[in-house]
Protein backbone atom coordinates (compact mmCIF):
# COMPACT_ATOMS: atom_id res chain seq x y z
CA UNK A 1 0.00 0.00 0.00
CA UNK A 2 3.05 2.63 0.81
CA UNK A 3 4.17 2.05 -2.29
CA UNK A 4 0.94 2.80 -4.24
CA UNK A 5 0.77 5.90 -2.45
CA UNK A 6 4.33 6.76 -3.10
CA UNK A 7 3.95 5.73 -6.94
CA UNK A 8 0.80 8.39 -7.14
CA UNK A 9 2.77 10.92 -5.25
CA UNK A 10 5.64 11.02 -7.40
CA UNK A 11 3.29 10.89 -10.74
CA UNK A 12 0.68 13.12 -9.56
CA UNK A 13 3.78 15.53 -8.66
CA UNK A 14 5.46 15.45 -12.20
CA UNK A 15 4.46 18.72 -13.58
CA UNK A 16 3.17 18.88 -16.83
CA UNK A 17 4.83 20.92 -19.55
CA UNK A 18 3.27 22.31 -22.98
CA UNK A 19 5.45 24.35 -25.37
CA UNK A 20 4.69 26.63 -28.07
CA UNK A 21 6.50 26.23 -30.90
CA UNK A 22 5.21 29.02 -33.14
CA UNK A 23 2.35 31.56 -33.14
CA UNK A 24 -0.21 31.03 -35.94
CA UNK A 25 -0.40 34.04 -38.27
CA UNK A 26 -2.87 36.91 -37.90
CA UNK A 27 -3.02 37.25 -41.61
CA UNK A 28 -4.76 35.34 -43.91
CA UNK A 29 -3.00 35.20 -47.65
CA UNK A 30 -5.34 33.14 -50.17
CA UNK A 31 -4.31 30.78 -52.75
CA UNK A 32 -5.75 32.33 -55.87
CA UNK A 33 -5.28 28.29 -56.86
CA UNK A 34 -8.01 27.40 -54.52
CA UNK A 35 -10.61 29.90 -56.11
CA UNK A 36 -13.23 27.82 -58.05
CA UNK A 37 -13.06 28.35 -61.95
CA UNK A 38 -15.05 26.94 -64.78
CA UNK A 39 -19.06 27.65 -64.64
CA UNK A 40 -20.21 30.96 -63.15
CA UNK A 41 -23.20 33.53 -63.16
CA UNK A 42 -23.46 37.20 -62.40
CA UNK A 43 -26.16 39.04 -61.34
CA UNK A 44 -25.87 43.13 -61.88
CA UNK A 45 -27.91 46.11 -61.62
CA UNK A 46 -26.68 49.87 -62.50
CA UNK A 47 -28.17 52.83 -64.64
CA UNK A 48 -28.24 52.47 -69.04
CA UNK A 49 -27.81 56.42 -70.32
CA UNK A 50 -28.47 57.05 -74.45
CA UNK A 51 -25.91 59.14 -76.42
CA UNK A 52 -26.67 60.58 -79.72
CA UNK A 53 -29.72 61.56 -80.51
CA UNK A 54 -31.52 59.17 -78.67
CA UNK A 55 -29.80 61.11 -75.79
CA UNK A 56 -31.95 63.73 -75.91
CA UNK A 57 -34.65 62.03 -76.44
CA UNK A 58 -34.66 59.58 -73.47
CA UNK A 59 -33.61 59.59 -69.97
CA UNK A 60 -31.13 57.62 -68.53
CA UNK A 61 -32.54 54.57 -66.53
CA UNK A 62 -32.18 51.74 -64.12
CA UNK A 63 -30.30 48.53 -65.56
CA UNK A 64 -30.98 45.02 -64.58
CA UNK A 65 -28.93 42.00 -65.94
CA UNK A 66 -27.21 38.64 -65.87
CA UNK A 67 -24.46 36.56 -67.12
CA UNK A 68 -23.81 33.28 -67.26
CA UNK A 69 -20.19 32.12 -68.35
CA UNK A 70 -17.39 29.51 -68.33
CA UNK A 71 -13.89 30.46 -68.42
CA UNK A 72 -11.65 28.17 -70.74
CA UNK A 73 -8.64 29.71 -69.44
CA UNK A 74 -7.80 31.26 -66.45
CA UNK A 75 -7.38 34.09 -68.66
CA UNK A 76 -9.77 33.53 -71.02
CA UNK A 77 -14.15 33.04 -70.73
CA UNK A 78 -16.77 33.57 -72.68
CA UNK A 79 -20.17 34.45 -71.51
CA UNK A 80 -23.63 35.33 -72.53
CA UNK A 81 -25.06 38.29 -71.00
CA UNK A 82 -28.73 39.81 -70.98
CA UNK A 83 -29.69 43.31 -69.64
CA UNK A 84 -33.27 45.56 -69.54
CA UNK A 85 -33.65 48.63 -68.44
CA UNK A 86 -36.62 51.46 -67.88
CA UNK A 87 -36.37 54.60 -69.40
CA UNK A 88 -38.80 58.38 -69.57
CA UNK A 89 -38.90 60.03 -72.77
CA UNK A 90 -37.88 63.64 -72.11
CA UNK A 91 -37.96 66.93 -74.20
CA UNK A 92 -41.18 68.84 -75.38
CA UNK A 93 -42.68 66.41 -77.98
CA UNK A 94 -45.99 65.23 -77.28
CA UNK A 95 -44.67 61.59 -76.24
CA UNK A 96 -42.54 63.59 -73.48
CA UNK A 97 -43.19 61.57 -70.20
CA UNK A 98 -43.34 58.06 -71.36
CA UNK A 99 -41.87 55.18 -70.36
CA UNK A 100 -39.33 53.03 -72.59
CA UNK A 101 -37.99 49.70 -72.33
CA UNK A 102 -34.74 48.61 -73.55
CA UNK A 103 -33.37 45.10 -73.77
CA UNK A 104 -29.91 43.78 -74.88
CA UNK A 105 -28.44 40.41 -75.24
CA UNK A 106 -24.93 39.43 -76.53
CA UNK A 107 -22.65 36.41 -76.92
CA UNK A 108 -19.50 37.83 -75.40
CA UNK A 109 -15.46 37.01 -75.22
CA UNK A 110 -13.77 38.09 -71.90
CA UNK A 111 -10.07 38.65 -71.42
CA UNK A 112 -8.45 38.57 -67.26
CA UNK A 113 -5.60 39.26 -65.59
CA UNK A 114 -5.98 38.23 -62.23
CA UNK A 115 -3.83 39.69 -59.34
CA UNK A 116 -4.55 37.50 -56.18
CA UNK A 117 -7.65 39.00 -55.37
CA UNK A 118 -7.88 41.16 -57.56
CA UNK A 119 -9.12 40.86 -61.11
CA UNK A 120 -9.00 43.28 -63.87
CA UNK A 121 -10.93 42.76 -67.19
CA UNK A 122 -11.93 43.68 -70.88
CA UNK A 123 -14.82 42.11 -72.48
CA UNK A 124 -16.48 42.17 -75.72
CA UNK A 125 -19.13 40.95 -78.51
CA UNK A 126 -22.37 41.16 -80.38
CA UNK A 127 -26.50 40.46 -80.25
CA UNK A 128 -29.48 41.69 -80.30
CA UNK A 129 -31.30 44.98 -78.88
CA UNK A 130 -34.99 45.27 -78.58
CA UNK A 131 -37.38 48.70 -77.73
CA UNK A 132 -40.41 48.01 -76.10
CA UNK A 133 -42.49 50.22 -78.56
CA UNK A 134 -42.30 52.45 -81.16
CA UNK A 135 -41.73 55.52 -79.62
CA UNK A 136 -38.48 57.00 -80.81
CA UNK A 137 -40.12 56.14 -84.32
CA UNK A 138 -42.49 58.38 -83.67
CA UNK A 139 -39.33 61.55 -83.29
CA UNK A 140 -37.39 59.32 -86.03
CA UNK A 141 -35.25 58.82 -84.03
CA UNK A 142 -35.71 55.14 -84.38
CA UNK A 143 -35.33 52.82 -88.02
CA UNK A 144 -38.23 50.29 -89.46
CA UNK A 145 -37.80 47.83 -86.56
CA UNK A 146 -37.33 48.45 -82.82
CA UNK A 147 -35.10 45.00 -82.90
CA UNK A 148 -31.95 45.34 -84.47
CA UNK A 149 -28.41 44.77 -84.18
CA UNK A 150 -25.77 45.88 -81.21
CA UNK A 151 -22.04 45.68 -80.60
CA UNK A 152 -19.75 46.85 -77.82
CA UNK A 153 -17.46 45.89 -74.97
CA UNK A 154 -16.23 47.51 -71.77
CA UNK A 155 -13.95 46.38 -68.91
CA UNK A 156 -13.86 46.20 -64.74
CA UNK A 157 -12.54 45.69 -61.90
CA UNK A 158 -13.59 42.23 -59.56
CA UNK A 159 -12.78 41.52 -55.99
CA UNK A 160 -12.35 37.68 -54.83
CA UNK A 161 -13.57 36.98 -51.22
CA UNK A 162 -11.71 34.74 -49.27
CA UNK A 163 -14.62 32.39 -50.16
CA UNK A 164 -13.78 29.99 -53.14
CA UNK A 165 -17.29 30.90 -55.18
CA UNK A 166 -18.01 34.33 -54.38
CA UNK A 167 -16.85 37.99 -56.11
CA UNK A 168 -18.33 41.43 -56.73
CA UNK A 169 -17.03 43.72 -59.31
CA UNK A 170 -18.24 46.96 -61.12
CA UNK A 171 -18.03 47.41 -64.51
CA UNK A 172 -18.73 49.83 -67.33
CA UNK A 173 -19.92 49.03 -71.17
CA UNK A 174 -20.27 50.67 -74.60
CA UNK A 175 -22.81 49.47 -77.50
CA UNK A 176 -23.95 50.33 -81.11
CA UNK A 177 -27.34 50.48 -81.30
CA UNK A 178 -27.83 49.31 -85.14
CA UNK A 179 -31.73 50.20 -85.40
CA UNK A 180 -31.47 53.48 -83.40
CA UNK A 181 -29.93 56.30 -85.90
CA UNK A 182 -26.37 57.12 -85.14
CA UNK A 183 -27.22 56.25 -81.32
CA UNK A 184 -24.93 54.22 -78.57
CA UNK A 185 -25.98 53.54 -74.94
CA UNK A 186 -23.85 53.28 -71.86
CA UNK A 187 -23.83 51.04 -68.65
CA UNK A 188 -22.35 50.61 -65.57
CA UNK A 189 -23.41 48.14 -63.40
CA UNK A 190 -22.07 46.41 -59.94
CA UNK A 191 -22.45 42.70 -59.68
CA UNK A 192 -21.90 39.93 -57.55
CA UNK A 193 -20.57 36.22 -59.30
CA UNK A 194 -20.73 32.70 -58.33
CA UNK A 195 -18.72 30.45 -59.95
CA UNK A 196 -19.17 26.53 -59.31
Amino acid sequence: MAAAVATSWLFGAAPVRAQVTSEPSAVVFPDPAKFAHGLYTEGEFGGLWFNGPAGSAVGAGFAVGARVGYDIFSFFAVQAHVVGSTHQTQGDSAIAGQLLQMYQGTVEGKLTLRLVQWSFFAEGGLGVARLSSNLLYALRIEQKYRTGFTAGGGGGVDYHFLSRHFSVGLRGGYYVLREVSNSRDGLVTIYLRYTF
